[in-house]
């Protein structure tokens, strides 16, 4: 089952090979099977199914030459924690470590597969080891086992696989095209192996994915016709300098592919290995585009191009009557870079560029005095000869008939069935409605304050309901509160009666305030209060003393007028100053 499931990718190789070799064919029972393969599912299972593998490809090496040290571990990449360097052998060094990933189909769902790959070169002979140690994997540690390489001299070692990487030019200018070719040759015994998540390494470069495609070829490699796989696209420098490009691209899909044009294709049962292969790096000159001779209307185009002669959809039109201008460009050889030329900026004229990929203009007149469609500037750069070309668009002739503007419109009469044509009505008598300023409203300092009004509005009703569901709970504020307003209110009637020398009415207005100014701390009502009530609020030595003596004649004064015998209540008005004292002692406790 999982060498149907791994078999997929070959669809989209067999037709570019049949059409590159020979009409091959390939069993109908393999075909049908091959599309009748269910789709798999994501593995979900625990971190604790991880397994790891290491070995060194090739196990043996001569003195010099260069191996692999391959890690594959069965998790994603970034759940691993890899370490920056690995204790080796000083006999051995190791290069800077390129890692990959892939999601692998075991037959019922498909699993990460994560290889790291190390260039390693043996500098003395001797067996050695890369011991075993252990690595954090999603917080699990996961045990890397030990690998070891034997470098000796009196042994046939077999050069490790690697892929090819050959790029169409090594001398290009920033933002020129080039094509890349990966090449993987047949194994022993004349196997293709097919390229997964092939991916380019090398900072400056834009590859476009819609150039790739995959073939199986016959290529030369070393005076030998051989089978390859090949992985094409292409890329742009998007940097000046020399750059560094390299290819790495895991290996899958195994197929036999003789080089008979009559054979037959075999695919074999033996289940997949997925490896990880790397190229050598090609060095590549990127040169920027030259500043000196750099035309009008540049906008970036690489290559060789020309231009049919333009189609204007017509030449006669009116003051703001839309024409076409359509131009179609061709380019010489495969690999260019176009970009359409810009629209120019003209005072007789509006133009508006087509929206890509499409090469046109819509040209509006704004005048009658024009006769000719402006000149659209436009140049390339030319790389084998380093130059720009100009290809400017010509201006071409026209007639712009301005007469009759604004265009009279007939007004159709309802009664007598004729249009009559239109007519402007007179001045106004009086100005209309105008505006202080231009300015729009949400510039005035004054929007802002009215959009925050709302918000103050809100904040302060809050603020309202909070404190009167505070006094509501609280009544004892609000009773001492109209408490001091009552008792202000007597202390003015109080000091009136004292400068009239009314001394009953300036010893009744004097209980009263001191019935008010006792009242909340019982809760009860003035009236009802005696002048025992008003001496439980001072002090044991007040009520003993000068102030409680003060209470019991005020309220002894204010008795007898209830007593049979009137009293005299001249020496009352000199209490004034004792009531004073006796008043600010209890409105302290308030």
């Amino acid at each position: 089952m999982r060498f149907f499931q791994t078999i997929l990718f070959l669809l989209a190789l067999v037709p570019n090979f049949l059409r590159a070799q020979a009409p091959l064919q390939i069993s109908p029972n393999v075909a049908a099977q091959i599309v009748m393969v269910p789709q798999p599912r994501a593995d979900t299972s625990q971190l604790e199914n991880i397994s790891a593998t290491a070995e060194f490809d090739p196990p043996t090496v001569h003195p010099g030459e260069k191996t692999f040290y391959r890690v594959a571990v069965r998790a994603t990449q970034n759940s691993i924690a890899w370490p920056d360097e690995i204790a080796a052998p000083p006999e051995l060094h190791f290069s800077t470590a390129t890692r990959g990933q892939l999601m692998q189909a075991d037959g019922v769902r498909f699993q990460p597969l994560t290889e790291f790959i190390y260039e390693v070169t043996g500098t003395a002979m001797g067996h050695f080891t890369i011991s075993n140690f252990v690595v954090s994997v999603g917080g699990h540690s996961v045990e890397i086992p030990a690998a070891s390489i034997d470098v000796k001299t009196d042994t046939v070692t077999q050069p490790p696989r690697k892929l090819s990487l050959e790029v169409s030019a090594t001398n290009l200018f920033f933002g020129q095209p080039f094509r890349v070719r990966v090449i993987l040759p047949t194994t022993a015994g004349n196997q293709v192996e097919a390229l997964r998540d092939v991916q380019f390494n090398g900072s400056g470069f834009l590859t476009d994915k819609s150039a790739t495609h995959q073939s199986v070829e016959v290529v030369n490699r070393d005076g030998q016709l051989q089978s390859a796989a090949i992985y094409e696209t292409v890329a742009t420098p998007l940097a000046a300098g020399t750059l560094t490009l390299s290819a790495q691209a895991f290996t899958t899909s195994v197929m036999s592919v003789p080089i008979s044009i009559h054979a037959q294709i075999t695919i074999s049962s033996t289940p997949v290995k997925n490896v990880l292969l790397l190229s050598d790096p090609l060095k590549i000159n990127v040169h920027p585009l030259p500043m000196e001779g750099e035309l009008p209307g540049f906008t970036g185009a690489l290559g060789k191009f020309s231009y049919d002669p333009p189609q204007l959809s017509t030449n006669r039109l009116r003051v703001g009557e839309p024409a076409h201008l359509k131009i179609i460009f061709h380019n010489e050889g495969e690999l260019t870079r176009f970009v359409a030329p810009a629209s120019p900026r003209s005072h007789d004229w509006q133009i508006i560029a087509d929206k890509p990929p499409a090469t046109g203009f819509t040209l509006i007149p704004l005048t009658d005095e024009t006769h000719a469609t402006p000149a659209i500037p436009f140049s390339y750069f030319d790389p084998q000869s380093e130059k720009y070309i100009d290809l400017t668009i010509p201006a071409l002739p026209v007639t712009v008939v301005g007469e009759g503007l604004p265009v009279q419109l007939p007004v159709f009469d309802e009664e007598n069935k004729s249009a009559a044509p239109l007519i402007l009505s007179s001045l106004a008598p009086t100005p209309g409605k105008t505006a202080a300023s231009l300015k729009p409203l949400q510039l005035h300092g004054w929007f802002v304050v009215v959009q925050l009004l709302p918000v103050m509005g809100l904040i302060a009703l809050w603020r309202w309901d909070y404190r009167r569901r505070f006094l509501a709970a609280h009544p004892e504020i609000i009773r001492r509160r109209l408490a001091k307003h009552e008792l202000r209110r007597k202390k003015i009637k109080l000091q009136k009666a004292f400068a009239a020398g009314d001394a009953a009415a300036f010893v009744q207005h004097a209980a009263d305030a001191m019935r008010i100014v006792v009242a909340p701390n019982y809760p009860a009502n003035p009236q009802a209060l005696v002048c025992a009530d008003v001496l439980a609020q001072l002090e044991d030595a007040e009520q003993n003393g000068r102030a409680g003596e003060t209470v019991r004649k005020v309220f002894a004064a204010t008795d007898a007028r209830f007593a049979l015998t009137p009293q005299t209540q001249a020496n009352l008005l000199a209490l004034a100053d004792d009531v004073e004292n006796v008043l600010l002692k209890l409105e302290e406790k308030l």
